[in-house]
Parts: C-alpha cells; sequence; structure tokens
C-alpha cells in the first residue's frame, strides 16, 4: 500500500506539472480524481492549491519535498480534507491544510510539527516548541477571576497557573499568545476610580401637623423646578419615601428648622471607597444572641449579632461620561430580644440613581415614633398605697421624627489635573527660584 501512495503522489506531481506544460491535454489524461488542481511556483512564492478529498499526509508530502522543509506528522494526524489555496506562501499552506483537518501546528527550529489536539498535543507540547513563560503581577483585579479569563485566550498549549498570596499569574504561551495574553491583562486589570462619599443623617422633629412627615414636594417645588431623580415609591400628594437632587430651597428650609432646635446631626460620614465596592456606615447597636448548632450529634454555639439604628450603605460606580451610579441602602431600624430570639422593626428602601459629580441627593420619609408614660404627682403623698393616685397624674408622651440622608458622591482624582497642576507647577517653579537665589551668591565666593 506504502508503494501504491507514493506512485499515487508521483503521477499527482507529474499530472501537475504536465497541466502547465501541455494544457491541451485530452479527457482521458486528466489528473487523478483526488486532486483537481495544483500550480507549482518557484520555492517560497505564492502557491495555489485545489484539493477534493485528498489524504492530509500526502499534502504536507508534497509540500516538504517541493519547498524543502521538514514537516513532521504527530500522533493521529490522519485523515482526508478538501482545500482550496489560492496565492499562499508555504507557511500560510500549512497552517491553513492543518486548520482544515483540525490539527495544530507547532514551529520548531527546523521545521513544524503537526499536532492532534485530541491526542494530548496541546497538553503535551514537545519542549523545544518555543514558549515564553511570564509573571504578570494582578493589581487591582481577583486574580483568580482573570486567570479564569486568560486561559480561555491562551495559544494551544499555552496555560496559567494562579499564586493568590502574591496575587501574580504565570503565564506560558507563545510569543504571539503571551502579547495577546498582556495586552488583554492591561485591559482588564485597569486602576478603579476612587469616590468619596460625603453624607449626612439628620433627624428631623415633627410637629402635630407633621404627622406624615415633611411635605418635601413642596420644599422642591419651591422655584417651579422639581426633578425627581427616581421614581418614588408614593405619589407625590402621599407622604413616604423620597429621592431628589438637592436644590436651594432644601438648604434654607433645613436651615430654618435648625434655628428652631427641630434638626439634631447624628452622624456626618465620610468614606472614601472605589467603584463598585459597597461604603458602609452604621449609627447603631448590634444585640448579640446565641445560635445553636448540632450536626452528628455534635453541638456547638456561636454569638451572632443584629444590626439596629441607622445603616446607609452606597456602592458607586463611574460611567463613561464621568457620572456617577449609586445603589443606596438607607435603614432605620430597632430590635428587641424576646427569649433570645431576635426581632427587628425596620424602613429601608434599596434604589439606584445616577448624579452628576458633586451633585447632592436627599433621601426622605424615614420616620419613627417613640411613645411613653411620665408620672408626676406630689412627694411621699404619691407613694402612698391607694390614696397615692389621688396626689399623682401620668401623662403620655411621644414624639415623631423623621430621618433625612444628604449624599455627595464625588469622583477623587488620582492624578492632579486642570488647576492642581497648575498651582503644582507654581509651587514648583516658586521652589526653584528660591533655590536659584540661595545657589546664586555661593557660586560668586
Amino acid at each position: 500500500m506504502k508503494h501504491i501512495k507514493h506512485i499515487g503522489m508521483a503521477a499527482l506531481l507529474g499530472a501537475s506539472f504536465a497541466a502547465h506544460a501541455a494544457p491541451q491535454r485530452t479527457p482521458a489524461q486528466a489528473q487523478p480524481a483526488t486532486a483537481v488542481s495544483s500550480t507549482v511556483a518557484p520555492l517560497g512564492a505564492p502557491t495555489s492549491f485545489v484539493f477534493r478529498d485528498t489524504p492530509i499526509a500526502e499534502l504536507f508530502e508534497m509540500i516538504s519535498r517541493h519547498e524543502r522543509v521538514n514537516i513532521m506528522l504527530g500522533k493521529g494526524v490522519t485523515g482526508n480534507v478538501a482545500v482550496s489555496l489560492y496565492d499562499m506562501t508555504p507557511r500560510q499552506a500549512i497552517f491553513a491544510i492543518a486548520e482544515a483537518g483540525g490539527y495544530q501546528v507547532l514551529t520548531r527550529e527546523n521545521g513544524y510539527m503537526i499536532v492532534n489536539p485530541a491526542d494530548g498535543g496541546a497538553a503535551g507540547t514537545p519542549p523545544s516548541v518555543n514558549l515564553e513563560v511570564r509573571a504578570l503581577k494582578v493589581l487591582y483585579s481577583e486574580p483568580q477571576v482573570v486567570a479564569d479569563i486568560l486561559s480561555k485566550h491562551v495559544s494551544r498549549g499555552g496555560k496559567v497557573t494562579v499564586l493568590p498570596s502574591r496575587r501574580t499569574l504565570v503565564v506560558e504561551d507563545t510569543p504571539e499568545g503571551m502579547a495577546r495574553i498582556v495586552a488583554l491583562l492591561r485591559e482588564i486589570d485597569t486602576q478603579p476610580q476612587q469616590i468619596m462619599i460625603e453624607a449626612k443623617i439628620l433627624e428631623i422633629t415633627l410637629d402635630e401637623n407633621e404627622n406624615f412627615g415633611i411635605e418635601w414636594n413642596k420644599v422642591f417645588s419651591g422655584d417651579g423646578v422639581n426633578r425627581i431623580g427616581t421614581s418614588r415609591l408614593v405619589e407625590r400628594t402621599t407622604p413616604g419615601l423620597v429621592f431628589n437632587f438637592v436644590n436651594r430651597n432644601v438648604d434654607v428650609f433645613l436651615n430654618a428648622l435648625n434655628n428652631k432646635g427641630r434638626v439634631r446631626t447624628l452622624a456626618t460620614p465620610k468614606l472614601l471607597t472605589l467603584e463598585n465596592q459597597e461604603a458602609t456606615t452604621n449609627i447603631g447597636d448590634k444585640l448579640g444572641y446565641r445560635v445553636t448548632t448540632t450536626i452528628n450529634n455534635v453541638t456547638s454555639e456561636t454569638i451572632e449579632f443584629l444590626e439596629t439604628g441607622v445603616i446607609l450603605r452606597v456602592t458607586p460606580s463611574v460611567d463613561a461620561d464621568g457620572r456617577i451610579a449609586l445603589r443606596v441602602r438607607p435603614e432605620v431600624s430597632s430590635g428587641t430580644l424576646l427569649g433570645g430570639i431576635p426581632s427587628k422593626k425596620t424602613t429601608e428602601v434599596n434604589t439606584q440613581l445616577v448624579a452628576e459629580n458633586g451633585q447632592s441627593i436627599l433621601i426622605g420619609g424615614l420616620i419613627k415614633a417613640t411613645s411613653g408614660v411620665r408620672r408626676t404627682g406630689v412627694p411621699l403623698l404619691g407613694d402612698v398605697p391607694v390614696v397615692g393616685k389621688l396626689f399623682t397624674n401620668n401623662e403620655h408622651t411621644g414624639t415623631s421624627t423623621e430621618t433625612i440622608v444628604l449624599i455627595t458622591p464625588r469622583i477623587v482624582p488620582t492624578r492632579p489635573s486642570g488647576s492642581d497642576v497648575q498651582e503644582i507647577e507654581r509651587v514648583e517653579q516658586t521652589a526653584g527660584e528660591i533655590q536659584d537665589a540661595f545657589k546664586g551668591p555661593a557660586k560668586l565666593q
């Protein structure tokens, strides 16, 4: 059978040369059925091939003999292919034929090696293959997540190893694949924006006419402009949680309430966080309770905590236009422990909105009511049994407060720009002039 294949290959080459030498050949003297046409060009010049259902080994053998290049076939490289290649260099033809057969081409110093990835060609790459090994540092992203992404883009035979403790990736790949991985890592592992979250958590004491909270719609509509950042949870005429951009009417209104002693500042936190990272502040209590767990007749006891109070969670992100998208979760809650079982009363909302850099946002409608009984009476006489009730008076007390949150997000540049750059340049120039002034007399001496 081997002799028959060589004879068929010789006939194939002879037919190819003869086709150019004698185009007037009769149909009886045409090429074998496996080859439609083949254009043989000088060594290294672009070549054209058109083959149908031809053994891939014979195609590589023909290119190897004609171009005098070493082509080695690995284990499992078999089968027939049909290709139509026009004006291709030998190297391009080798890669195209291998790809048509589902094989991989490994470039070696003395030629090419065709391997079958299904038989371990990619995993068992020969040591002589030109592979690079580099340690790449991951600065801002999770190393494992980045490694999972890059491992899908390495060349056949390449691999990515993670060192989580060092935030380092060890990449092994071809020079072309390594350049692709480095460029992709540079795009993925970019420096995130830093955002300063300035918040003011204020508590407003409500009077008898404000049982449903402050009518913020009147405050915002005082100048005829009412820009609602997100859709409210209730209609404008109905009390409830409200979100809006702060305008000058809000500042005037809060200053007026402060002068009357109805505003109490609970907290003014300033949180510096990275984009897509949650910033949290909690003004309240943590109630501890025991949790008992039994697994396989083994009982363990742990202490967990129930967070209550004024809690603010903000997750910022920056879009391409420099606007800040905020995921806001304000909460006003209280909790109790009854028989070791925690219970929690809470008023909270989870929403998303977009604000310009430095634009303040108001969150209102978080109302809390407290009630109690105050006992007053005549000293000593009020403590006498039975008769003491005649000399005492029980007064029911209660207050209602509304907690509002003012949030102002600002992008903190990592590098100075604009007026900051000009100021730095002015300071540096002044410092240089001062140094030159001190150096002048020394040079004259």
